[in-house]
């Protein structure tokens, strides 16, 4: 393949993001899983409590990270049920953390500390039961309507309720109250029978195999590369005030803004995202090492663009293969690697910056770097195995018996001719040689006609031609 070829894969995009694939009726799904990381934030406590060396907002990962781990244990037909109890006792908690006044934690602190450990628990259960929801009931572009809507969340977290605690304070309470008791309408009004759940509880099969073929074990380490990254606005901020709340809140809006450019409007390969985010954090923690309010604040924007970005591409992908996979064990391992980030990674990186804390920018720099450069190392190799392939969550030709032999003469073709083509390529292929025109392509698949014409241009790059005539002519006739 050319070096020209590489560069239009590169760009070249393989998911299927139209918002015309957002079903209303879906709603409720769409928007519980940001609403169940929402109240993870809605929290009352003292930032300065501390316990066994931790501060408050390492304690909640913990806690945040056993409540997944629960859900990496639990039998998928009790989910719905735990759902139910979690966010009841989430919402007691809340409240009860609501009512402790001002002055309690200098007086008692063991027992704020206790219930926000406690609401923390089961908040994080309640995110793992939303995010199976969020996983399997949805396609792509309702996914990504959802995590916009947590970023949204973000942004304002950051660019209003931080920068005004007058502000803060209402959100902390009678928003946090009102939130939860949505919550809770959503939970128990979600009818479990209408979902659209297909999943494999085979306890027969390789969980080995199943992790190959649904690529999670290199979705995975992107995951823990984004969160490792993230976590570093909990120590740079707090410790040194190098990053500002307002310009990093604005860089979470900036990102979704960005991801639907990319993404929606120009239909373009979501390892734009993915590198986007890693130049957008190192460059806005590089940025902000120089000691002047300018150089604070637009690296603090910056910053933050890279954040929204990383969020909003790791969710993205890990929800979507998870769903392709219609395996209950990748679900299952997502929920441990949360476990093992907010748990065991957490707690390293609080060591690491406990012993080098005076220089935390200077040490979330190094991290960064370091992982920002392994990541464009093998680059290559993650266009290859992940990127080039096809997200949709459309039909496939080999889904409809009648277009099936075209499918077959599709693969013999890519396979002698050594064309590359990607499965979703192969199924506009063989319905192209079926003389079929690009808007009934994208009915009978049920993806979109851009997402159509974008393969129809791929496909005729690979083959060389530049007409519907050379196609019959090389393939058609041939055969």
């Amino acid at each position: 393949m050319s070096v020209i070829s590489a560069i239009r894969g590169f760009l070249h995009t393989r998911d299927e993001i139209s918002l015309n694939n957002i079903r209303k009726e879906l709603w409720a799904v769409i928007i519980i899983f940001p609403i169940s990381v929402i109240l993870a934030n809605m929290r009352h406590f003292d930032l300065d409590i501390e316990f066994a060396g931790f501060q408050s907002f390492e304690l909640m990962l913990f806690l945040w990270g056993f409540g997944w781990l629960v859900l990496a244990l639990f039998p998928k037909r009790f989910i719905f049920l735990l759902l139910k109890i979690a966010a009841t006792i989430s919402a007691v908690l809340l409240l009860f953390q609501i009512l402790l006044t001002a002055d309690m934690p200098s007086r008692l602190p063991g027992v704020q500390l206790s219930v926000f450990m406690a609401y923390m628990f089961f908040n994080g259960i309640c995110c793992a039961c939303a995010f199976f929801l969020f996983c399997f009931n949805l396609n792509n572009v309702e996914r990504m309507a959802g995590i916009i809507l947590l970023i949204c969340y973000h942004g304002l977290d950051f660019a209003v309720f931080k920068t005004f605690p007058a502000v803060q304070k209402i959100y902390e309470t009678w928003c946090g109250i009102a939130v939860m008791v949505f919550f809770l309408v959503l939970v128990f009004l979600f009818n479990k029978k209408t979902s659209e759940i297909n999943i494999n509880e085979n306890k027969n099969t390789n969980i080995a195999q199943d992790i190959k073929e649904a690529k999670v074990g290199i979705i995975i380490p992107l995951h823990i590369v984004y969160f490792t990254t993230m976590m570093m606005i909990h120590y740079l901020e707090p410790a040194e005030n190098i990053i500002f709340s307002l310009p990093y809140g604005l860089g979470q809006f900036i990102s979704i803004i960005f991801t639907v450019l990319v993404m929606v409007l120009l239909n373009r390969n979501p390892l734009y995202i993915w590198l986007s985010f890693l130049v957008f954090t190192l460059f806005g923690l590089s940025i902000v090492n120089y000691n002047s309010a300018a150089a604070q604040f637009s690296g603090s924007l910056v910053f933050g663009t890279g954040d929204g970005l990383g969020y909003i591409i790791t969710i993205y992908l890990c929800a979507g293969e998870i769903k392709k996979s219609k395996s209950i064990k990748m679900y299952r391992l997502y929920c441990f690697i949360l476990f093992i980030e907010y748990v065991f990674i957490s707690g390293i990186l609080s060591k690491v910056f406990n012993y080098f804390a005076e220089s935390t920018h200077t040490v979330a720099f190094i991290i960064v770097l370091v992982l920002c450069s392994l990541c464009f190392l093998i680059l290559p190799y993650l266009q290859k195995k992940l990127f080039s392939e096809d997200w949709t969550d459309g039909l496939s030709v080999a889904d409809i018996p009648e277009y099936i032999p075209a499918l077959e003469q599709a693969e013999k073709a890519d396979k002698e001719d050594n064309l590359g083509l990607t499965p979703r390529e192969k199924d506009v292929f063989a319905l192209l040689m079926q003389n079929m025109p690009l808007k009934t392509i994208a009915l009978e698949l049920g993806i979109t006609f851009n997402t159509v014409n974008s393969h129809y241009r791929s496909i005729y790059r690979k083959l060389g031609i530049t007409s519907k005539g050379e196609l019959f002519l090389k393939y058609k006739i041939k055969t």
